[in-house]
């Protein structure tokens, strides 16, 4: 941090001042470990050694277990559910639909954030008899859950907890886990071989390792995706013209005349033709297609009032009626133009 070219020194050089205070210090070892745990010393001061801090959202102990995550999650948990009892009167609350928008749309996500990191899903053949942390965090939640059940309904405190999710067309907690872990999962089955997952995801070893599993090694085995077949999706954005070769041809004639000669020397097979307007209050678009030998095929489609609808807006749906037409086109290799005037 106070070498040349450090942190420090980084710090003065960006205008981004360090806060000091948010610096915390752990000593990943064993648990019967009696080795000292000593301050660090730096030029501000001293940072003394913390069992567990919290980094990106997510707490991490010394004793690399996540019974400090599992605490954490439980009391926010709690408390949102309290939240929502509070606004669930059933003299002046909040009707049952938009609680359970209210349920899945913020506390599910606050509740399970990252929770393919410190919950396997019940699934998980390496989450056996011994492995009683993730199991008890998943009876926790579903108390959590059958609270918040309990707020949208108004219903007896004596019902069960599965008649209570039926009604209120919530997934049990243990289904509502695994699907989090597998979107997870099908997120990191996309990654690039650029990345540095890659090459630990592909590969089948990681799969079958008995000890010392680490959270993507539980997720592999949870699940039985081939993630060599999944499409891979580049995570930064391109420029098509300046990357690859465009799928199609762009047109603009300088004028009527132009644009007159271009479609009467057009070379492609198939030729069709749209526009958008708006008429006596109400806007529409039509297209219609030209094969030659072949009778034409049209279609129309009636938006609505022009008080709700734009005469640009019919346009657009009209280049998506003549893309209809070329996929209702059943014969093999063959070109196509599309014209509109806008």
């Amino acid at each position: 941090m106070s070498k040349e070219g450090g942190v420090a020194e980084w710090s003065l050089t960006h205008s981004s001042c360090l806060e000091y205070s948010k610096l915390a210090l752990i000593d990943f070892a064993h648990r019967s470990s009696t080795q000292k745990r000593t301050t660090l010393k730096i030029p501000w001061g001293e940072v003394q050694p913390v069992e567990s801090t919290k980094y990106l959202g997510v707490i991490l102990n010394q004793q690399l277990n996540w019974k400090a995550q599992h605490a954490y999650t439980i009391e926010k948990g709690t408390k949102w559910v309290a939240q929502i009892q509070r606004i669930a009167k059933p003299t002046w609350g909040i009707t049952p639909k938009y609680m359970r928008k209210l349920y899945i749309g913020v506390v599910l996500p606050r509740i399970l954030y990252v929770v393919d990191l410190w919950c396997t899903p019940s699934c998980n053949k390496h989450a056996g008899s011994k492995s009683k942390g993730p199991i008890k965090v998943m009876k926790q939640i579903t108390t959590i859950q059958r609270g918040g059940a309990l707020a949208m309904t108004g219903a007896l405190q004596t019902l069960p907890t599965d008649y209570l999710d039926a009604c209120t067309y919530l997934l049990p907690t243990t289904s509502i886990i695994s699907k989090w872990c597998l979107r997870a999962m099908t997120h990191m089955a996309m990654l690039l071989p650029e990345h540095l997952l890659y090459k630990t995801i592909m590969h089948k070893g990681t799969q079958n390792i008995k000890q010392h599993c680490a959270p993507i090694n539980n997720l592999l085995a949870s699940t039985d995706m081939d993630m060599k077949r999944f499409e891979k999706i580049p995570t930064t954005t391109c420029n098509l013209e300046k990357t690859r070769k465009l799928p199609f041809g762009i047109s603009i004639p300088k004028d009527r005349d132009s644009s007159k000669e271009e479609a009467e020397n057009m070379e492609e097979e198939v030729q069709i033709y749209l526009d958008g307007s708006a008429i006596n209050g109400k806007v529409g678009a039509a297209v219609v297609l030209i094969r030659p030998g072949q009778p034409e095929c049209t279609l129309h489609y009636h938006l609505g009032p022009d008080s709700e609808h734009t005469v640009y807006e019919a346009k657009l749906v009209g280049i998506l009626l003549g893309i209809h037409l070329v996929k209702t086109e059943k014969k093999g290799n063959t070109s196509f133009a599309i014209g509109v005037d806008n």
